[in-house]
């Protein structure tokens, strides 16, 4: 990346003097250095990220790299995402929708449509006003009609045969569980259900009720034709037609899930954190620039995270217990690109045992973790790891005092407080101060309490 960052100069005189392909060529390159880095090595700040990836956006925008342009997009809402700006970061995950500034703000994925609007559980699909009964759903294809499995759609011609489904309107093939949309160039993979819709025309799978779209793991997928709006309820995933890569619209996903999140919106988010895992979940082996967009593992701990902080911890702990696996499973060059992941999971999983009052299965975790936040991480990334590692501390004393080891307590909360006064860990240093004053009065040692207590109201104070 270093080496891309001082050459910068030479795409950027290209791109003046031959913007049809300089353009690309100074897109990629600034791609490449917003993109997230390996964990090894310092990442750049992320007001740098964000600048990069705005002029990678320019430079693409006058060109026909549509794919480009759309991860130079999403490398945007992410830095927003790293700056706190969560409004600004959700609204610009939206805009990610193949290289077009369209937005999905309902039920699931979305592909294309004309004046089609999913709202909640019933989806209303309005484009010609044919009525579908099923899931009080609105189907609308000049009279199309969707008699059970084998779906024939009579407006427009196209059969839809089980569960390899071909439906023959203006080129449109869908085979399995990936629909190819060639008249309107949409492409969307689907979970366990294929639901497709091209000027309304939609084809249910073999075990679904005629003409229902349904919500799995409370995402609702549909696929229309252009220009789609999902309404009120869940935020989704926007996969809109035109170049968008999946693995890009499951990075997108990510960071919509941890934006609503920002914002307060947990219920939201948590359903759109577990549509980004089922994306991350049905791609195939992904490319070298691909595993910079996030990964399984950093959706897993998302969606684990944010089920804890809505209160449902034995999901949480099921989550975190998996991406800890799989994890475990990676080679040392798999781990390269999700190394921060592993400290985070273990250390979050250790704090949402003790929320449970497992305490000794949180104890059990805890060395595993603390050697985790070890090493190179606390130099490359202090501001995570430190506050990180103060909060590991907090828990592990508090497990030890729940199951009767004073002493064990006192040490990890001391070693919190230590952590805790240096420059990165100073967010954490009122949680830390006040683990051990409580564990100081659990020993009865009233003279150090008092004064910990004292340096914990100063600095509440201030």
């Amino acid at each position: 990346m270093g080496l891309v960052r001082i050459l910068l100069p030479l795409p950027r005189a290209a791109a003046r003097w031959a913007p049809e392909k300089g353009g690309p060529l100074l897109g990629a390159a600034l791609s490449y250095c917003a993109t997230p880095s390996w964990a090894g090595l310092p990442p750049p700040s992320p007001a740098r990220r964000l600048a990069w990836a705005e002029e990678a956006i320019t430079a693409y925008a006058t060109t026909p790299d549509t794919e480009g342009l759309t991860r130079a997009m999403a490398l945007r809402a992410h830095a927003l995402l790293l700056l706190g700006r969560y409004e600004e970061a959700y609204a610009a995950a939206g805009e990610v929708a193949g290289g077009r500034r369209a937005e999905a703000l309902g039920a699931g994925q979305v592909v294309g449509g004309r004046g089609v609007q999913v709202s909640g559980a019933d989806e209303v699909a309005t484009v010609r006003g044919a009525r579908v009964p099923g899931a009080d759903e609105v189907a609308p294809v000049r009279g199309a009609r969707v008699p059970g499995a084998d779906e024939v759609v009579g407006g427009l011609g196209a059969q839809v045969p089980g569960a390899d489904e071909v439906a023959s309107v203006r080129g449109v093939r869908v085979p399995g569980a990936e629909e190819v949309v060639g008249g309107l160039g949409a492409q969307a993979r689907e979970v366990a259900e294929e639901v497709t819709a091209v000027r309304g025309v939609q084809a249910c799978g073999p075990s679904e009720e005629p003409a229902a779209v349904r919500a799995r793991g409370g995402v609702d997928e549909v696929v229309a034709g252009r220009g789609a709006q999902a309404g009120a309820g869940v935020g989704g995933l926007a996969e809109v037609a035109g170049g968008v890569s999946p693995a890009v619209v499951a990075f997108v996903g990510d960071v919509r899930a941890q934006a609503l999140a920002g914002v307060g919106r947990g219920e939201e988010a948590v359903a759109v954190a577990r549509a980004s895992v089922a994306a991350y979940r049905r791609l195939p082996a992904p490319d070298r620039r691909d595993r910079a967009l996030g990964s399984l593992p950093g959706a897993l701990r998302t969606y684990g995270m944010l089920l804890a902080e809505v209160g449902r911890h034995e999901e949480s702990v099921a989550v975190y217990e998996e991406c800890a696996a799989l994890l475990a499973a990676m080679s040392l060059r798999e781990l390269a690109h999700v190394e921060l992941v592993r400290p985070q999971v273990l250390a979050e999983l250790v704090g949402v045992l003790r929320v449970l009052g497992r305490y000794g299965d949180a104890l059990g975790v805890g060395p595993e973790a603390r050697e985790a936040l070890r090493g190179p991480l606390a130099w490359t990334v202090p501001e995570i790891v430190l506050p990180l590692r103060v909060r590991l501390l907090v828990d592990l004393a508090r497990c030890h005092t729940a199951t009767g080891d004073p002493a064990e307590a006192r040490a990890c909360a001391a070693a919190a407080v230590t952590e805790a006064r240096k420059p990165h860990g100073t967010t954490e240093l009122t949680s830390a101060l006040s683990c051990l004053a409580d564990v100081l009065a659990e020993l009865g040692q009233t003279d150090k309490e008092s004064i910990i207590r004292r340096e914990l109201a100063e600095l509440r104070d201030t």
